[in-house]
């Protein structure tokens, strides 16, 4: 089946690195499209501001996979290839695609999209301010990562409050007592920069989370998990691989006590930072289990302990921020065909739509190439039942692998294996 189903262009949401590849997949296709960003420029969560008031990019913000992992097709990020990428590198990497892939014509900027109807075959997306643009289809190229989601904290607390996402420097906490509530790589990350520059750093850990180093023994650690070999080894077999890569790096911490994680490994996002174990070891961070309540400025936590702080980093996830579409097509593990197409909404794709254990953009990579043979009319999608029934199937074994916390993790290397063999299989002899 066709899923454009209208001569309009393709909507496109969002110009960081989901956004940028996918339009450049549709150009290369030949498919009319415009890209809508509601920031002034491209780059997505490598866009540093100083306000807070955009990305979660922070000062000292590095990938978490090297150059050579995070570089996609041919082009790669300047530099030593085993060296990772800072927020300014990786920004300057995404103005390059999109100037070498003739993309800034076709982006309009400062476009908030608030709102999604879909009537005939046709999307009409609304902006914030009323004006209604009308697109024969949308790709949705926001990540999993766009809506800060808050801890629960019972009671009234009087100090300063924010989300890890508004961080940006740690001269914002000096001399004061910070509670960073959440231990992913985003908590570890915060706590470890700001250690030092504060008087006190807490950690509160309600699920405790493997954790590792960018490096071992000066090698990067993204090296070891070879994509060709990881197509045919079986993910319990590397799942143990990660875990004694973890135990490698920052198992010592568990004597400073970093409290040992509760899930298999994998199951949950890897924490990953350099910053958070130096200053472990140094005695800078001190560990508290869950919040419980908060009173003034002191804050109770689960085994009737209490601090007073001074300020609260909620290091504690995100939501994919997609609120803005029909509640029926929202984006859910079991209403995706292949992780991209929403099987209850037509027209309606998702790039970028994702996590796993290794560079994300590569994956995108993969999957705007599915999405422009599919709206090219090269990728001939199945019925609506048998796309509801894979559908089905794929959630399940996300559900098998990875567990219920992380919905839209997936195995790298088979899933982008699985992209590929799809493109050539249901395609006209043709790649895209």
């Amino acid at each position: 089946m066709s899923l454009r189903s209208s001569d309009l262009p393709v909507a496109v949401i969002g110009a960081g690195g989901a956004g940028l590849l996918a339009a450049a997949a549709l150009r290369r296709a030949g498919v009319a499209f415009e890209v809508l960003e509601a920031r002034d420029g491209v780059g997505g969560t490598w866009r540093y501001d100083e306000d807070g008031s955009g990305s979660a990019c922070y000062r000292s913000l590095v990938a978490n996979t090297s150059k050579l992992r995070m570089s996609v097709g041919r082009k790669r990020i300047p530099g030593r290839p085993w060296e990772y990428a800072s927020h300014t590198e990786m920004l300057a990497y995404l103005e390059d695609l999109a100037r070498d892939e003739d993309l800034l014509p076709s982006i309009r900027f400062g476009w908030t999209v608030a709102g999604a109807r879909q009537d005939d075959g046709r999307w009409t997306l609304v902006e914030k301010e009323g004006e209604e643009r009308a697109y024969g289809a949308v790709v949705c190229a926001l990540p999993t990562s766009g809506r800060p989601r808050f801890a629960e904290l019972p009671g009234r607390y009087d100090g300063e409050q924010l989300h890890s996402a508004a961080y940006r420097t740690p001269e914002r906490f000096a001399g004061k007592d910070v509670l960073v509530v959440g231990l992913g790589t985003s908590g570890g990350e915060v706590a470890g920069d700001i250690a030092g520059t504060a008087r006190s750093v807490q950690v509160s850990v309600r699920s405790p989370l493997w954790m590792m180093t960018r490096r071992i023994g000066g090698l990067p650690i993204d090296w070891i998990d070879n994509p060709w070999l990881a197509r045919v080894l079986p993910w319990s077999m590397r799942r143990q691989v990660l875990a004694g890569l973890c135990k490698a790096t920052t198992g010592g911490l568990h004597k400073y006590g970093l409290p040992r994680p509760t899930r298999r490994c994998g199951d949950d996002i890897l924490a990953v930072s350099d910053t958070f174990p130096r200053a472990v070891r140094r005695g800078l961070v001190a560990f508290r289990p869950a919040v419980q309540s908060a009173e003034g400025r002191r804050v109770r936590f689960v085994d009737d302990t209490s601090a007073e702080v001074d300020a609260i980093v909620h290091a504690t996830g995100f939501e994919p921020p997609t609120d803005f579409l029909p509640e029926h097509a929202r984006p859910a593990p079991r209403s995706l065909y292949q992780g991209i197409a929403h099987t209850e909404a037509p027209n309606l794709l998702f790039v970028g739509m994702m996590e796993a254990h290794r560079a994300l953009l590569p994956i995108a990579d993969d999957q705007a190439a599915w999405v422009a043979d599919v709206l090219s009319d090269r990728i001939a999608l199945p019925g609506d039942d048998e796309r509801r029934s894979a559908a089905a199937r794929f959630a399940e074994r996300r559900l098998r692998d990875f567990g219920d916390r992380r919905e839209y993790m997936v195995d790298h290397a088979k899933y982008r294996a699985m992209l590929r063999r799809d493109r050539s299989r249901r395609g006209n002899g043709r790649r895209g």
